[in-house]
């Protein structure tokens, strides 16, 4: 391994490591118990390395935001790999997306803060949009597979994408701080039940 590629792997490591110990000091603290000092704090790095990679506390928390969101979508993107039916991977999608919410409770407690906060509202979805739009295209394409093969009814590519989208992530935000798993299950079977049966085209 050369000199560059690993610096470059420790830089990585590092940020996954503030990533972590931001994610839990705003779950234990609250957004505004929480400050640089308690963050470097838990990452057990000193506060000027924590400012290198994050210059404020806000950026630290879409940082973290935009992680979960990755996160997210890599859990998808490696399931949708073992299958070639559209509507198999729309269906991973709820399954994977009440997995994900139950082992994250926390993202969503961060999402819903900056959500209701208009200043940090404003510059979250203005940063968070190009990620958003890049991974909420490959959920686009899918329906879109599904439309050229007859195997959903014809209807509007993108309201079909924001209505699916909407009720996947609305099984995290108002599923309350700590959901059981059969809570995240019985809505994610309500979707698939609802939503991509409602939309099949029938034989």
């Amino acid at each position: 391994m050369g000199i560059e590629e690993r610096k470059q792997r420790e830089r990585n490591a590092r940020v996954r490591l503030i990533l972590q110990a931001g994610l839990a000091t705003f779950a234990k603290y609250g957004y505004h118990g929480t400050s640089m000092d308690l963050i470097a704090g838990e990452a057990e790095l000193g506060k000027a390395t924590l400012y290198y990679y994050f210059k404020s506390k806000n950026e630290l928390l879409l940082g973290i935001l935009k992680n979960g969101l990755i996160s997210f979508f890599t859990r998808l993107e490696e399931a949708w790999q073992e299958v070639d039916s559209p509507i198999e991977k729309l269906e991973i999608v709820t399954d994977i997306g009440a997995d994900f919410f139950r082992e994250n409770p926390d993202y969503f407690k961060l999402y819903n803060y900056m959500a209701s906060h208009p200043s940090l509202r404003e510059r979250g979805f203005r940063e968070l949009h190009e990620v958003v739009v890049e991974k909420f295209s490959k959920i686009r394409d899918i329906f879109a597979v599904a439309l050229r093969r007859g195997l959903i009814k014809p209807q509007p590519l993108d309201s079909l994408v924001e209505i699916f989208g909407s009720m996947v992530m609305g099984m995290g935000m108002l599923s309350g701080a700590h959901p059981s798993p059969e809570q995240l299950k019985e809505k994610a079977r309500l979707i698939r039940e609802v939503f991509l049966n409602g939309i099949l085209k029938k034989e």
